[in-house]
């Protein structure tokens, strides 16, 4: 009989336990000037960082000479809170600050520098694995091919894997995806590999394996963007209550919208894109049923991080292409009907995905 499951507890919680094939890197901005000399800042490379960040760049030494190559400076990424290398030489070549981003200083008219000239260089975070981890469906991992790119996650452990997702993918339908897994890191004869069928908007297998190692090959050589991409990644187990929902559920598209309207009357706005919404009602739930749901719950909404979870909810296992990535209502009402028997309604809004 077909069941419902949610998927919740992600066993891949840090960046460090994705590898990636490939991905693209991030971008470097101009330098932004606050200076009083005359010297142009040029900032150059492929920022590898995993999130947003803003270069802080402070002449601090004025002492040997006020031109490129004497003057001295120094530098911090601005989650630092502080100077990260100070006393530094300016030049006329790039100078390696972090992360891949690089500065230099061609001459001007007159003295280059002024001690406190200063520089703000933004850069923008890389799509490598930060974005299959944070949660939006907007932030993408993207590849910088398509033929033959792989995911490959390592739990630390063996830890047993009920559910496979990859997110808001692009493949084409002619792609080739493959599941494995393995004790090691070795993939020439994993000890478990399975082709898998292709599920929009999220690819979704049920493997239920336990092992340290997995990976996802991806080979679609004729994916018209020519890179491959996803918001999100999960490996973990999947809840699946003793009895699913009861049949006469409602299924109903949103669109998140603004309207407004002029004094004359007339009407505009903008939306941020459609969602699903379901309503579902569970009757004959067990204690286990009710305790799960609201660890679930206590998980969605965890104070210690401030940020609400989304879940993947999949309202028939036979059909892994309705899933949706989910929030439930701000508040989880179970009723015992009887003795150690519980009935609960649940509204599951899917997450906006503004960019298509």
């Amino acid at each position: 009989m077909s069941s419902c499951c949610f998927m919740y507890q992600n066993l891949v919680t840090a960046t460090e336990q994705v590898r990636l094939s490939s991905a693209q890197a991030g971008v470097v901005g101009m330098p932004a000037p606050r200076a009083r000399g005359s010297a142009v800042a040029y900032a150059a490379g492929e920022y590898q960082g995993a999130a947003d960040q803003v270069f802080l760049v402070e002449i601090d030494s004025v002492a040997a000479g006020r031109q490129v190559g004497q003057a001295t400076f120094r530098w911090q990424r601005g989650s630092a809170g502080a100077w990260e290398q100070t006393g530094v030489t300016t030049g006329d070549s790039l100078i390696a600050l972090a992360d891949g981003v690089s500065l230099k200083w061609l001459s001007g008219s007159g003295d280059d520098f002024a001690l406190g000239d200063a520089w703000s260089i933004l850069a923008v975070r890389s799509h490598g694995p930060a974005a299959l981890l944070d949660r939006d469906r907007d932030q993408q991992w993207i590849s910088t091919g398509a033929a033959d790119e792989h995911l490959t996650v390592d739990l630390g452990q063996p830890r047993r894997v009920g559910a496979v997702i990859l997110a808001d993918h692009n493949l084409s339908d002619a792609a080739v995806v493959t599941l494995m897994a393995n004790p090691s890191d070795a993939w020439s004869a994993p000890a478990y590999s399975q082709a898998l069928s292709l599920t929009r908007p999220h690819l979704v297998s049920f493997p239920e394996r336990s092992y340290r190692y997995w990976r996802l090959r991806l080979q679609d050589p004729a994916n018209q963007e020519g890179v491959l991409k996803a918001s999100g990644l999960f490996l973990g187990p999947r809840f699946c209550p003793s009895r699913t929902f009861r049949a006469g559920y409602r299924r109903a598209t949103l669109a998140g919208r603004r309207v407004t309207t002029t004094d004359a009357g007339k009407m505009a706005g903008h939306t941020r894109g459609l969602a699903d919404n379901l309503a579902v009602e569970f009757r004959g739930l067990d204690q286990y049923d009710a305790d799960a749901f609201r660890a679930m719950f206590q998980a969605i909404h965890d104070p210690d991080s401030g940020r609400l979870a989304p879940v993947f909810f999949t309202p028939f296992d036979h059909r892994p292409g309705d899933t949706l990535y989910c929030l439930p209502g701000p508040s989880l009402d179970l009723s015992q009907t009887h003795h150690d028997r519980w009935a609960l309604k649940l509204n599951l809004e899917e997450v906006v995905r503004t960019h298509v």
